[in-house]
């Protein structure tokens, strides 16, 4: 099953952040042993890089980054995708953009 994911998952996730982290976890355990098919769109590797950089320095957030594209594939993020993700009115660009991409790789998921 190909599940769109989104930033926060991931974080909850690497900062163990309750309450949300072991449904979190759950979905990246089940990308990992290849039970879904886990996608992260290109501005979420960037969002996630910038945090961790912030938190763990930049060695050893490229080092998770790298350690990512392992679990995930990543979905691409095109102007026409920004456009449309404008069109979707939501107060939340970042949700819009990511709803947009969610669809473009038919993602039967967004979570």
């Amino acid at each position: 099953m190909k599940v769109f994911i989104d930033t926060n998952v991931v974080l909850d996730v690497l900062a163990q952040r309750k309450p949300f982290y072991e449904a979190s976890a759950r979905v990246w355990e089940l990308t990992e042993k290849g039970e879904l098919d886990g996608y992260l769109s290109a501005t979420s590797m960037t969002d996630i890089f910038y945090i961790l950089k912030k938190h763990l320095g930049s060695d050893n957030a490229y080092d998770c980054i790298d350690k990512l594209l392992v679990v995930f594939s990543v979905a691409s993020v095109t102007e026409n995708d920004i456009r449309k993700a404008l069109k979707i009115g939501l107060k939340d660009f970042e949700d819009s953009l990511q709803f947009t991409c969610a669809g473009k790789i038919g993602a039967s998921h967004l979570i």
